[in-house]
């Protein structure tokens, strides 16, 4: 029993680092691993400040998170806006060529 739960957690370790490395916490837990195994007599001795570093480093990733989801909704709203202006353009041009009798729209310049 305990080597299958031994060969669970090696085989969900890489999956880990790999989700921890994406979601940008490769450094805070570099700096959670080193707090609590080389530098533990320091850690023990500051707790307070170790701790504070820690979360910081971890609010500065979530801050990250933010700014990547924010600028991704500026290009899809910038991508939205871009589209609702070329169907208004092509709106436009539909008019005016209803009003002047033709049958042929002019596209240039829409996409």
């Amino acid at each position: 029993m305990m080597f299958m739960i031994l060969g669970i957690g090696l085989f969900l370790l890489p999956i880990l680092l790999r989700l921890a490395l994406k979601l940008r916490l490769g450094i805070p837990m570099l700096y959670a691993v080193l707090m609590l195994t080389a530098f533990h007599g320091w850690y023990q001795a500051h707790v307070a400040l170790a701790d504070g570093i820690f979360f910081a480093m971890v609010g500065i990733a979530a801050l990250s998170w933010v700014v990547t989801l924010l600028r991704h909704l500026w290009d899809l709203l910038e991508d939205w806006r871009e589209e609702r202006a070329m169907a208004d353009l092509l709106a436009y041009r539909v008019r005016q060529a209803r009003a002047a009798g033709e049958y042929v729209i002019d596209t240039e310049g829409l996409w």
